[in-house]
């Protein structure tokens, strides 16, 4: 909400006592003594939005106020806090228990700078959107001379890898393509599935007790286990875990759109519900481009500035929740010094956040296919690339470059989910760097020529009392296109997926068949019996 539809939304009264506070109401003013109230609130919004006169503004309010207006405007990023626990955190930092927080923020909203809107059953105290841009560098400021620092020291923990989250989606869902994944009686994954995934997805030894998650899996597991709940790429049935009817198309969709997707999931599962954890992301975000946040010094500032109490420290839900998840995703650089962490965000951090533009990214499309059977992969390829390779080959080391291989299994398993020969080959030539070996084009199209040369049918063995009786059913003219062949002399084998048919067929030629009490009948067949 803009300033203007603020104002709209408050009384003409209200809008024409901050007018009249700014001069802009009287017979040698901007505005008419009758000035309607929308009027009044375009006038009232040129002039606060010129940062010079908002200075103004605050330069007349005590200090009490102006930390009002601070934490307004810079707490859980910007969209507001609750009334009450903004009255109850101004008291508590100006130690004066018994007062009214509602006199301190009456300052602020006879000047126009704060305003009150609702969601369900609870009031918030807000500052509109583009007077909040002209606010928070004021705020900014200070906090960013305390709390950052050159980066020309700065040594990130851990290699970028912004691949990862999109790799690591991909082998997840692959892991879903190969096998159908039981779910024990607590209601987890088996523990063979569970580390099998781990070990996909490159997940560090975390003890589950340390988890804030309330599930007992490892967090980047279940990250990426829910995310791919939520949006109906995999899907639980019947005790089981399987591949969801959308994971294909949103393999072959935008990137981008998929890293969208993943942070706003994790934004809006582990941020939002956490007015600390979104006022430090949108600190973080909006830091200076060269220079690098000392998360304690953050953290500091945030005793100013958190509404939250949660039963967990800041500083666990900080490093656990927002940092560690967003370094994997890519938005965040983090520094380990002796002075503890140091956090930068990234030019794809910032774009996520809707900052900035997209940055341009390398994918891989190439691999190398090796005589010996093995495919190396990098781990930058393209994630549909990545998908295909997953499908026909079997993954042996994963690392900076993946190390696939060709088996007679794997083949067979692909042409399952519709493969080719053909298409696998020819998928080979194409985005092999080296030639593909004739030893292995001669093997993928070999064990393709096995497949499909035995099929199973559903039959059902028909028992006869005589041999006479085989016969003569056999040579029925009306009974005979349900049978399949004679198997002995009084056996014949039927179609099984015919069977009502062929009773209803015996019973109207006067035959009467024994019907198996393990087969249940239509009521229609039933009552022709």
């Amino acid at each position: 909400m803009n300033l203007v539809q603020a104002l709209l939304q408050s009384s003409g009264e209200r809008a024409k006592g901050i007018a009249g506070f700014y001069g802009l109401v009287g017979p040698t003013a901007v505005l008419a003594e009758n000035a309607s109230h929308e009027e009044l609130a375009s006038a009232i919004a040129s002039h606060l939005l010129v940062p010079a006169n908002t200075l103004v503004a605050m330069h007349g309010l005590d200090p009490e106020e102006v930390l009002a207006l601070r934490l307004i405007t810079l707490a859980s990023g910007g969209s507001g806090v609750v009334i009450e626990q903004c009255h109850q955190k101004l008291n508590q930092l100006s130690r004066k228990w018994r007062r009214n927080g509602a006199k301190v923020i009456e300052a602020l909203i006879s000047r126009g700078l704060v305003y009150i809107r609702k969601e369900g059953y609870r009031h918030i105290y807000f500052v509109p959107e583009d007077l909040r841009k002209v606010l928070s560098p004021f705020f900014l400021e200070n906090i960013y001379k305390t709390a950052c620092v050159d980066v020309q020291k700065f040594t990130p923990r851990h290699k970028t890898d912004v691949a990862a989250p999109l790799r690591h989606m991909i082998l997840f869902l692959s892991y879903f393509r190969k096998h159908e994944v039981r779910i024990a009686q607590s209601g987890t994954m088996f523990k063979k599935a569970q580390n099998d995934l781990i070990s996909l997805v490159g997940e560090e030894n975390t003890p589950i007790g340390d988890s804030l998650l309330p599930v007992r899996y490892p967090p980047r597991l279940a990250f990426l286990l829910y995310f791919a709940k939520s949006k109906s790429l995999i899907e639980e049935r019947n005790g089981m875990i399987r591949l969801g009817n959308r994971a294909a198309s949103w393999v072959k969709s935008d990137r981008q759109s998929c890293r969208q997707e993943l942070f706003d999931y994790w934004r809006q599962s582990f941020v939002v519900q956490d007015p600390d954890l979104q006022t430090m992301l949108w600190i973080i975000m909006h830091a200076p481009e060269d220079q690098a946040i000392s998360l304690a010094a953050l953290l500091e500032a945030m005793d100013t500035l958190s509404t939250s109490h949660s039963s967990h420290g800041l500083n666990l839900r900080v490093e656990r929740n927002l940092v560690d998840t967003l370094e994997y995703l890519g938005g965040l650089e983090v520094a380990e010094t002796l002075n503890g962490l140091f956090v930068r965000p990234t030019a794809l951090g910032r774009a996520m956040f809707g900052l900035r533009p997209w940055p341009e990214e390398q994918w891989d499309d190439h691999v190398y296919v090796q005589s010996n059977f093995e495919i190396l992969v990098p781990c930058t390829v393209s994630p549909e690339m990545l998908w295909s390779v997953d499908a026909f080959a079997e993954l042996l080391k994963h690392d900076q470059m993946m190390v696939y291989k060709l088996t007679r299994n794997s083949v067979y398993r692909a042409m399952l989910h519709s493969y080719s020969p053909e298409t696998i080959e020819e998928f080979l030539v194409k985005h092999s760097k080296t030639p593909v070996a004739q030893n292995v084009k001669y093997s993928i199209a070999h064990w393709g020529t096995s497949y499909g040369r035995i099929e199973f049918e559903e039959t059902i063995l028909m028992k006869c009392d005589t041999e006479q009786l085989a016969e003569e059913i056999m040579l029925h003219p009306k009974i005979r296109p349900y049978i399949k062949q004679r198997v002995g002399p009084r056996y014949l084998c039927v179609d099984g997926s015919q069977y009502e048919q062929l009773v209803t067929a015996l019973s109207n030629e006067g035959y009467m068949p024994k019907v198996s009490g393990s087969r249940r009948l239509s009521p229609q067949v039933v009552g022709q019996t």
